[in-house]
């Protein structure tokens, strides 16, 4: 079993204005990592600093602007990929953003997009997890150290460890009871 394609996850901060991303590139077959990349993205934050990830307008000085950051990972993994990420709502729209803004047409990128929050939390509750619905306690279950005290980078690694336990242990296991799966009546 594979996927079709190489998976790109993806992963921002910020929600209205992206502000860093962090992207990993799974080979098709293997899930292991072929490439990576991280930028901080500019955008003028009005003296606040993110909450989540405690970006600063500081840490952007000089940071490259959407377009720049779009541009860089157009010409870095090109388009025969297919787009992963934890929520894919928010994540997806960031990455049109900065392609659009990069003068790129994001229908060039294959409207599949995994969508790996979903799959993680009905894996979680299929080994009888009773945690909530946030990230932060989904990733603690697969492992990963509380958000505050990684960088974003670090997170977004975590994020892929996230999503290659789970296909591996998922996707990719033979399949104990087909019949379970079966729609009832």
């Amino acid at each position: 079993m594979r996927f079709p394609k190489d998976i790109l996850v993806i992963d921002f901060e910020g929600i209205s204005e992206p502000v860093q991303v962090g992207a990993i590139l799974l080979d098709k077959e293997t899930l292991t990592e072929k490439d990576s990349f991280c930028s901080y993205i500019w955008a003028d934050l009005q003296g606040r600093t993110k909450i989540a990830s405690g970006i600063s307008q500081e840490a952007l000085k000089g940071a490259p602007s959407q377009a720049e950051v779009g541009r860089a990972i157009y010409e870095k993994f090109g388009t025969n990929i297919l787009i992963g990420a934890w929520v894919a709502h928010n994540d997806n729209k960031n990455f049109q953003k900065i392609i659009i803004a990069a003068g790129i047409d994001p229908e060039l990128y294959d409207y599949h997009v995994l969508d790996i929050w979903p799959a993680a939390y009905i894996y979680l509750l299929k080994q009888g997890y009773e945690g909530g619905l946030r990230s932060e306690e989904i990733f603690q279950k697969f492992g990963a150290k509380p958000r505050r005290s990684t960088t974003h980078w670090k997170t977004a690694g975590l994020r892929r460890r996230c999503c290659e336990r789970f296909f591996c242990n998922f996707i990719f296991s033979p399949i104990k009871n087909p019949g379970s799966l079966s729609r009832p009546g």
